[in-house]
């Protein structure tokens, strides 16, 4: 049974630093289903620059189509208070399509 529930978790972890000096800061918004998420807050003059890293878990094999990251903004205007308007800003594809594998020794393919 504890099978079944491995074959739902993901396969890898992935991480986005920032190279900014400080952290940025936090904005906590609602989901459609009503869950609350803290996400990073930039304001339009700031230079967004990081590293994402993808670490598939030990013997763990991660087929992907691309690695693509996106800007999502969303806009709350001074005349329409409590509605949210999302869009996206900026789009970078990261990597094309490959398969990567975390070996037993930590080196990856």
């Amino acid at each position: 049974m504890n099978y079944l529930f491995e074959a739902f978790k993901p396969p890898c972890h992935i991480k986005v630093t920032y190279f900014d000096a400080k952290t940025p800061k936090q904005a906590s918004i609602k989901k459609e289903n009503g869950q609350m998420i803290t996400v990073p807050l930039f304001q339009s003059q700031e230079t967004i620059a990081g590293e994402v890293t993808i670490e598939p878990f030990r013997g763990k094999n991660v087929e992907h189509i691309g690695v693509k990251i996106e800007l999502l903004v969303q806009i709350e205007l001074y005349f329409d208070r409590g509605n949210f308007y999302d869009f996206t800003s900026l789009g970078a594809q990261l990597q094309p399509s490959s398969n990567q594998q975390q070996y037993q020794d930590g080196s990856r393919n």
